[in-house]
């Protein structure tokens, strides 16, 4: 725990109007020769319920910081780029939104691959719908390649698995 000195809890009363704990953090620090952090002097403020009279609040209708508009993108840790399709934070995989938008919808079953293997690859003709079941045999078979030509007959021999394995149940 640490002391303060009367002194020292007086400039803190003092000072504390209409400053930050950030600033109040580097005049104290500067003034009594200490080395406080921004976090010991919140929790004095909080202690002895010392304000500074900043309004705090988020105003209705302004934008956050780290608002970022309809269309935006990140990368995940992944890889896969998701794309901001709505406020309020409303994220898609940018491969599913691009191939909904101009292929159509994607069933339940279905999922979107990237033939060539390449995540960053948005070329229509790159992205695949497999249904989730041969997707997963392509996978377990090492069937998928960063080729295009490789991974869509790996695809198909998938295909053929699941058929053959269905008709065998």
């Amino acid at each position: 725990m640490i002391r303060f000195s009367t002194n020292e809890k007086e400039f803190l009363k003092q000072e504390v109007k209409s400053r930050t704990s950030e600033e109040l953090t580097i005049l104290f620090n500067q003034k009594f020769n200490r080395q406080l952090t921004i976090n010991q002097i919140k929790q004095y403020k909080k202690s002895y319920k010392l304000r500074s009279g900043i309004n705090t609040k988020f105003k209705r209708n302004n934008k956050p910081h780290n608002y970022k508009p309809i269309g935006s993108e990140f990368i995940n840790s992944n890889g896969y780029v998701f794309i901001k399709v709505a406020d309020p934070n409303e994220w898609e995989l940018k491969h599913r939104y691009l191939y909904k938008k101009y292929k159509g919808s994607i069933p339940n079953n279905c999922c979107v691959i990237f033939a060539d293997s390449n995540k960053r690859n948005f070329n229509l003709d790159n992205l695949i719908l497999v249904e989730i079941s041969d997707k997963l045999t392509a996978k377990n078979r090492h069937l998928l390649f960063d080729k295009k030509e490789l991974t869509k007959t790996g695809i198909l021999i998938a295909k053929i698995i699941n058929k053959r394995a269905k008709r065998r149940e």
